[in-house]
């Protein structure tokens, strides 16, 4: 490139030794390389400011002819816009210096302008065009301001280690996250990492130290930790950072992070997780925590050979506190229920709900004799009088206990067998403790045998129709026949209704099999009357749970309808103890009956705890006496009077009785003689199918 220097020499002819021919050549020479340099200005002046050369470019600058750049800055032909441009670059001092100018299009441009002296007054200028560099340069100074500005403003704690020399810096939201002042310049690293909670220390230094050894995945790394508070509360901090300087070793020197408060995150997370393995009502551990401990406890129980025993509670009767109280003192009673047996058993076992009203307690390293001991306990201690709110409960368990490993040695087992001895424990009466047996293994297998069978047993036509007749005790005709369920299954043959009735109505199928009882029921009395054979009025039992289904009357009236079968051929029996359930449904039940013409009766009398009161509102048609009472009234005066008061409260009332189970003749005639309405029983017949009824007592 040339150089001033070159041009200095042309121009001192004192250090010339050539001819003024050769002199004036080399001038042209160097003029014209100047002339064809047209990235940058260059240009000759006197300490004066006359200018003595100028290339093109700077000609084309100033919007003028390169020769009349020449002598006073002042007396050249040019534009205001042109002389304040030559202004800015003549009045640029002795060295190097920024100048920026306006173009004719009114652009902005930015030259480095350098000058040095030739000789005492000529000095030597050029000037480079670095707009663009002088842009990025601004744009990256705005740029940093910018993030400067941002990181004093954002809540996210930004950092830099400067590792060679050890050196710290953090932006302001840093210190202020966790409510300390913000430090100017170098932070104390040391200080920080004392923050730290103890325990969290040794993750914070693996991670650190596995980046600084080059043993960490792309140079990054993650943890969250707690940190000390300024009010001195630790809180859960997110920390994230990269390497952004290498030395020639590969050993990074510079790492820069962000750290972000995520306490309140961290806090939901465990609250979600406390949820997932607690009961958000009584904040008792649930199934899934019983799970996890039950097998920690079968691990220690097998290593130290002992016992563990698994207790079922299931309240009594809570559903009617639910029901009559409403769920808000349900849910206090269950709260003080859960704390009661936390309070018993503390750290001896580990206390669960399931759900509802039911709680699992484990009891670890116990005999069957403690286990019992224990479960006494807790029914004794649950027995007692609740207060809540204004008003005073007294609730009782019943109680099922399974144990390890004589009943069973995984959870699914236990649990199961402890449920199966709890819902023993209800049958014999409730308020009371049942160890898990053998026999009610075999009795819960037949149960869950039946249950699945039940699904399917109206599309295997497996249910059948059995009459039993009922006769009119002044007249010796039959008038009625009480209509009985039978299942003969084809894997299990012959069930009996005593069995198969109880678990129907547990598990809802009831509903199913009812309403195939009324459809055939129905549709026999149809093809009866079809065949020209002067039909009986069929008396149906109705389930306590089929009673409650808000449209029965309307759907027996459909079926009626159906089948064009006259009302008053049809029966409704209901038990004693289902009509007291709910009286003041049983009373709207039975008014719906009547008013499509379907009578009601009482089934096994006797029996229930019915008000008298109740008794006389409910639009009865006749009372049936349980054949508990009839089996002995022949020999047990107080069977008698019991069977004699029955038929005259029904006389008083306007009902008509019905004797069920007769099977003698002296039965008969103490019914007689009692003014007894009806009977029935083996005396007059068993129960028949409809071909055997129809051909012994039917007329056509």
């Amino acid at each position: 490139m040339l150089t001033w220097r070159a041009i200095r020499l042309v121009l001192n002819k004192h250090q010339l030794t050539h001819s003024l021919d050769t002199y004036q050549s080399t001038y042209q020479q160097l003029i014209s390389l100047l002339d064809a340099n047209n990235a940058h200005l260059m240009w000759l002046t006197t300490q004066q400011g006359h200018i003595l050369y100028a290339n093109k470019a700077l000609a084309e600058l100033l919007n003028t002819p390169q020769e009349k750049v020449l002598g006073s800055a002042s007396e050249l032909p040019l534009s205001d816009a042109a002389i304040t441009r030559l202004a800015v670059l003549l009045d640029s001092p002795i060295g190097e210096r920024e100048e920026w100018l306006i173009q004719e299009n009114g652009a902005p441009v930015c030259y480095l302008v350098k000058k040095h002296l030739l000789d005492d007054n000529t000095v030597a200028c050029s000037a480079y065009l670095i707009t663009s560099y002088k842009e990025r340069e601004n744009a990256l100074i705005e740029s940093e301001l910018r993030m400067n500005e941002a990181l004093k403003a954002t809540s996210i704690g930004v950092w830099e280690w400067d590792v060679r020399n050890d050196k710290w810096f953090a932006n302001p939201s840093y210190f202020s996250m966790l409510g300390y002042p913000p430090i100017e310049g170098l932070g104390n690293r040391q200080a920080e990492i004392e923050k730290v909670h103890p325990d969290d220390r040794p993750l914070v230094f693996d991670t650190i130290r596995a980046l600084l050894e080059g043993k960490s995945q792309l140079n990054q790394y993650n943890y969250q930790a707690r940190i000390l508070h300024a009010n001195g509360e630790y809180r859960w901090i997110a920390v994230r950072c990269t390497v952004t300087e290498f030395d020639e070793n590969d050993v990074p020197t510079r790492l820069l992070g962000i750290r972000i408060d995520i306490d309140a995150l961290k806090k939901a997370q465990e609250q979600v997780e406390w949820l997932a393995s607690h009961d958000s009502l009584t904040g008792l551990p649930n199934r899934s925590s019983l799970y996890k401990s039950f097998n920690t406890l079968i691990q220690c129980s097998e290593l130290k050979k002992t016992g563990l025993a698994l207790i079922f509670v299931d309240l009594d009767r809570f559903k009617n506190i639910n029901d009559t109280m409403g769920h808000n003192i349900g849910d206090k009673l269950l709260m003080s229920v859960g704390e009661r047996m936390t309070s018993l058993i503390k750290e001896s076992g580990f206390v669960t709900r399931q759900g509802g009203d039911e709680f699992i307690i484990l009891l670890p390293y116990v005999t069957e004799e403690q286990a019992k001991e224990k479960a006494t306990e807790i029914s004794q201690v649950l027995s007692h009088r609740y207060q809540i709110e204004q008003h005073q409960f007294v609730i009782t368990p019943s109680i099922g206990i399974s144990l390890f490993p004589r009943d069973g040695r995984d959870f699914d087992t236990l649990y199961k067998r402890a449920d199966t001895a709890m819902y023993s424990a209800k049958k014999e009466g409730r308020n009371r403790l049942t160890f898990f047996t053998a026999e009610m293994q075999s009795h819960s297998e037949r149960v869950l045998l039946l249950e699945n069978a039940l699904h399917d047993v109206i599309e295997k036509q497996e249910l059948s129709l059995f009459f039993q007749p009922q006769m009119d005790l002044k007249t010796g005709q039959v008038i009625a026949a009480e209509v009985l369920l039978r299942w003969h299954s084809k894997e299990l043959g012959t069930v009996s209704p005593a069995e198969f009735i109880p678990i129907a109505e547990d598990t809802g199928q009831i509903l199913m099999i009812g309403e195939w009882v009324l459809r055939e029921t129905i549709n026999q009395l149809k093809n009866w009357q079809e065949q020209g054979i002067t039909p009986v009025r069929l008396a149906v039992n109705l389930s306590p749970i089929q009673f409650q289904v808000q449209n029965l009357p309307e759907i027996i009236k459909h079926l009626l309808d159906e089948f064009q079968v006259p009302a008053t051929l049809l029966e409704m029996e209901l038990t004693e103890r289902g009509a007291m359930a709910d009286p003041q449904k049983a009373i709207e039940t039975m008014k719906a009956f009547q008013q499509i013409g379907v009578r009601t009766s009482i089934d096994d009398f006797g029996t229930g705890y019915s008000s008298l009161n109740y008794l006389q509102q409910f639009p009865i048609y006749k009372l049936k006496i349980d054949q508990s009472f009839i089996r002995d009234m022949t020999t047990d005066a107080n069977d008698y009077a019991i069977v004699s008061a029955i038929i005259s409260l029904a006389q008083q009332l306007g009902m008509k009785t019905i004797a069920e189970g007769v099977e003698t003749q002296e039965q008969l005639t103490m019914l007689q003689e009692l003014a007894c309405d009806e009977m029935q029983g083996y005396y007059l017949s068993k129960p028949l199918p409809s071909t055997d009824f129809q051909n012994n007592f039917l007329a056509h």
